[in-house]
């Protein structure tokens, strides 16, 4: 489909109506502006399916009708992970309808979601790969000092994206080493430890960088500036792309910013860090989210056990056990009595 007719596309003013009150409500909740566009999305092309059946009205969308929508969506090349946010958000907007007296019968319980099982990170960074692109940026620079208190920052956080480009100069505490982040996904606040190397770099352009660039706009709270003149706030676009043009200039050609998320999950999980911290970090809603990265990290924390359990250990490595002098021994316990 051509850019001109993705402006000028509409849809009857009852559907369009509806939907926008929808993503009115999602709003209200806190929902984060990614969701609110997916969810938006797929109500699109569910739109489109009802024009073509003729249906204008929300209540006039039948449990047949519902079901010849999820065949037309399984016969186009979209991923299962795609076709099942297809059906959650049918399922959200008809909740709604249905909790706001729009429609009097619920339609949805006929569709039927695919069981996948978790998606895994395509790419995760090497702890290798992680200090070559940390050191890539030119710090003898005001914006390569920018740039690698950015990165820094996405390493120890696991922030997304967007939670980034939110961030101000009040959310960052370099000395004790915390970031707060106001309205993550699903509008939920939290706060997330801030490496040492992190914020020694973040404090460093904070002093060295951003106070200069704010001088002529003192209100501004933005924690990420420009390094073009007037120095105005970083947009989440500009961060993803910075990002990205250091990972490509590292020969990551399909790495993007939330690989950094997924990198440092995975480092925490391969380094030992409990699960459930890990979760509170990335601001996971479900511990299911978070044990993805037990998967990702399996050959890391294979290779930890090996060189540091001590019955994984070679001959040549590991450390003779203590025995008991003669006489010292209390009882005796065969080896299956525990």
């Amino acid at each position: 489909m051509s850019r001109s007719r993705k402006h000028k596309e509409s849809f009857p003013a009852a559907l369009a109506g509806e939907r926008d009150r929808f993503l009115e409500s999602l709003g209200v909740q806190g929902a984060a502006a990614a969701t609110l566009e997916s969810r938006g999305a797929a109500l699109k092309q569910l739109f489109r399916f009802l024009g073509q059946a003729g249906v204008t009205d929300v209540r006039a969308i039948t449990p047949d009708v519902l079901r010849a929508y999820q065949t037309w969506l399984e016969k186009k090349s979209y991923t299962p992970w795609t076709l099942v946010n297809h059906l959650e958000s049918v399922r959200r907007f008809f909740d709604f309808l249905e909790k706001t007296d729009a429609v009097l019968l619920n339609p949805v319980s006929v569709l039927v979601t695919p069981k996948i099982g978790p998606r895994l990170p395509r790419i995760v960074l090497t702890r290798a790969q992680v200090q070559r692109v940390l050191n890539a940026p030119d710090t003898q620079g005001k914006k390569g000092l920018r740039d690698r208190a950015l990165l820094e920052m996405f390493y120890s956080t696991g922030l997304r994206c967007g939670e980034m480009t939110r961030l101000t100069v009040h959310d960052v505490d370099t000395r004790s080493g915390f970031v707060r982040v106001n309205k993550g996904k699903g509008g939920k606040d939290r706060v997330v430890p801030l490496g040492k190397n992190a914020a020694e770099c973040v404090a460093e352009y904070l002093k060295h960088v951003r106070l200069d660039w704010s001088k002529t706009q003192r209100d501004e709270r933005a924690l990420w500036l420009s390094s073009i003149a007037p120095h105005g706030p970083m947009k989440s676009q500009a961060i993803a792309v910075t990002v990205k043009n250091y990972l490509r200039a590292c020969g990551i050609a399909q790495g993007r910013a939330h690989v950094w998320r997924h990198s440092c999950a995975t480092h925490l999980v391969a380094s030992g860090a409990n699960i459930a911290y890990v979760q509170r970090i990335l601001g996971h809603k479900s511990l299911a989210t978070t044990e993805r990265y037990t998967r990702v990290a399996v050959p890391e924390v294979k290779r930890t056990h090996r060189r540091t359990h001590p019955r994984a250990r070679t001959k040549s490595t590991a450390q003779a056990a203590p025995v008991a002098a003669p006489g010292k021994i209390k009882g005796h316990y065969p080896a299956y009595d525990f």
